[in-house]
């Protein structure tokens, strides 16, 4: 008869020293990719069903941004120069963020299409927040936050646009 546990031990003898490093580099992917908590959509928010930005929050999302992309220029903090043609979602529509504007960014076609469906981890959330204090009116809030307040509740109920 076979003794397992010396054969576990022979067959891992060589993996307990990696393991502190391998269990580190997965901690350090998971903690870049992880959102930031409470400002994404909730557990059991349910699908906006408002699709699209259009009229008054696209104009507003636009208007803030000053028809320019809000995307970052490659590894910076610095903005994209290229012109806004979209208005996108932060927390995507797809994975239960608003239509509203407090979750809208304008975008260049470029910066929209590379972003896809991605759920945005907390350095893409600050580096955003951090250029939009530069363009934002001084009273504007530049957080962003894919829960919807109760004005903007009350104008998806009452409305159709």
């Amino acid at each position: 008869m076979m003794d397992w546990a010396k054969l576990l031990t022979a067959a891992f003898s060589g993996i307990g020293p990696m393991l502190p490093p391998v269990i580190g580099i997965f901690a350090l992917i998971y903690a870049l990719v992880l959102p930031i908590p409470g400002r994404g959509p909730r557990i059991l928010q349910k699908q906006d069903p408002w699709r699209r930005f259009k009229g008054d929050a696209r104009r507003q999302i636009m208007a803030r941004a000053g028809n320019r992309c809000e995307g970052a220029r490659f590894l910076s903090w610095r903005r994209c120069p290229d012109p806004a043609t979209e208005a996108d979602h932060v927390y995507p529509w797809s994975r239960y963020g608003p239509t509203t504007p407090s979750n809208g960014q304008a975008l260049c076609s470029g910066h929209n299409r590379s972003k896809g469906a991605m759920r945005p981890p907390w350095w893409y959330l600050l580096a955003l927040e951090h250029r939009r204090r530069s363009y934002f009116p001084p009273d504007a809030d530049v957080r962003v936050q894919a829960r919807m307040r109760n004005a903007e509740l009350a104008t998806h109920l009452t409305r159709r646009q």
